[in-house]
């Protein structure tokens, strides 16, 4: 779990998100963490009123930014081994916690096999 956490750190960076307007005329792209890194803008948005373009490039940011942090929440449960991240983020003594008690389970296990090698001599 350790090794693929730390796998997982580099391909966090490489997450991105993205959102288009329901009439194809808004793409925007945001990164994992939500910042926007493109926007493209077809130019028949022009022709929308000013008020109607921003609530569409709002709604089309936010899906964006949904669509990011869904992929990053889904790419760091693989990793700690199909635990579900919540929609409010990464709960770190969670997995703190998850850790340890795989370690404890495994430290365990390696404790039982020693002690039945000893009594297989």
């Amino acid at each position: 779990m350790m090794r693929r956490l730390s796998e997982v750190e580099g391909e966090l960076g490489g997450v991105r998100g993205t959102g288009t307007s329901a009439d194809g005329m808004i793409a925007v792209v945001a990164d994992g963490s939500g910042r926007v890194e493109k926007i493209e803008l077809n130019p028949r948005v022009m022709r929308l009123e000013s008020h109607v373009l921003a609530e569409e490039l709002m709604k089309t940011i936010r899906e964006a930014q949904d669509d990011g942090a869904r992929r990053t929440r889904e790419l760091l449960g693989d990793a700690l081994g199909g635990m579900e991240i919540p929609d409010g983020g990464f709960d770190s003594a969670r997995v703190e916690k998850r850790l340890t008690e795989s370690y404890e389970s495994f430290a365990r296990a390696i404790e039982m096999r020693v002690a039945d090698l000893g009594t297989d001599r």
